[in-house]
């Protein structure tokens, strides 16, 4: 009995020094890149380095591959190493918006088929750049480009409550969807750094825009999204004087449509944020006239993204899917439909909930 236990320990021993052995043989690609320029595919993968190093920029390298087909690039990609590549640990895909709008379902295709790669990364948008100056943008502070758009996009802290925390199974179950435009993270550079940039979307396979981020902060908060979205108002009698508040942790809007209107109904919690008019918080009365104000700047924003996505014809809410699902019917069109918002701001000071009733 005592040799068949030893005989256990020796084999799950060994099989662990395999299997280290075995990942630092490998080259480890934690983002991908991929552009596509005068009818050629460019690869660039991010490969954490194995070796111990007290640089930071020492973390990660990256190599390139290209080809005309996509297969054909990230074979040369993975020939340009001399490890075996593993992708199983892949964390961020970043596509330029050429890439995006002209070849989008043969990407998508690739990554479905390639058996190495876990459907859990996130695919994000390159705006206004190539995905690999965005995956090469390394520093002291960014030694690994991937990992710091993961954070950036599933952190709010950092994202300004402008990203979708998506992987890459999420993307496929609305690109699949003919009821609904599919939306993703564009990411830019802002002084040589990577930034979240807004909301891409789109449409019949392809990008088709890029929301700003005045317009993607609105999205979420429409689409029971949004952590925290910040609401500003100038004063009444100081000049350039403002009160802020913040929308936080709201989960409480519904869409809904009937006949030819589309209602939205919003209830949301908010606090005071900053002021600098002089307001007398200790006035309950204060906080009523703010709930006022402030909805009818929430409503004023929501028909700002009306409007925008009418006349963009782009369907991020899904509103013809939601149709479908309740009445298992097809939306004839829903850029026709009638706009109605009802608006109820709670705010808390100190403790206390003031709560205003939208009576318009």
């Amino acid at each position: 009995m005592k040799k068949v236990i030893l005989l256990f320990i020796i084999l799950f021993t060994i099989t662990g020094c395999y299997d280290y052995q075995e990942l630092n043989d490998r080259a480890i690609v934690s983002g991908i890149s991929i552009d596509y320029i005068n009818e050629e595919y460019i690869v660039n993968y991010e490969i954490l380095n194995n070796l111990k190093s007290d640089e930071p920029e020492n973390k990660a390298y990256m190599v390139e591959g290209s080809g005309e087909t996509i297969v054909e690039a990230f074979q040369d990609a993975s020939d340009s190493i001399s490890k075996e590549t593993y992708l199983s640990h892949l964390k961020v895909l970043i596509l330029s918006e050429e890439a995006a709008k002209e070849k989008m379902r043969d990407i998508v295709d690739y990554m479905l088929r390639e058996p190495y790669i876990r459907n859990i990364f996130s695919p994000v948008i390159a705006k206004d750049v190539t995905a690999k100056s965005i995956l090469g943008s390394t520093d002291k502070e960014t030694p690994v480009v991937s990992e710091k758009i993961e954070t950036m996009i599933a952190n709010n802290k950092y994202n300004e409550n402008i990203s979708l925390k998506i992987d890459f199974d999420h993307f496929m179950d609305q690109f699949e969807d003919d009821r609904i435009d599919p939306s993703l993270t564009a990411i830019e550079l802002v002084d040589g750094k990577p930034a979240l940039a807004g909301i891409a979307i789109f449409d019949d396979g392809k990008l088709k825009d890029i929301l700003n981020p005045e317009l993607s902060a609105i999205f979420k908060v429409l689409n029971n999204d949004s952590s925290n979205h910040s609401l500003k108002i100038p004063c009444e009698n100081k000049t350039n004087g403002y009160t802020i508040i913040n929308l936080y942790k709201n989960k409480n809007t519904d869409l809904e449509i009937k006949d030819d209107t589309l209602n939205v109904k919003s209830k949301l919690n908010a606090g005071v944020l900053k002021d600098s008019c002089g307001l007398n918080f200790r006035d309950g009365t204060i906080y009523e006239e703010l709930s006022t104000k402030f909805e009818k700047n929430l409503k004023e924003e929501y028909q700002t993204f009306w409007n925008y996505i009418t006349f963009d014809d782009t369907d991020i809410l899904g509103l013809r899917k939601k149709y479908y699902q309740k009445s298992r019917q097809e939306l004839p069109n829903w850029k026709d439909l009638k706009l109605e918002m009802e608006v109820k701001i709670t705010i808390n000071k100190n403790g206390k909930t003031f709560e205003v009733r939208n009576n318009e």
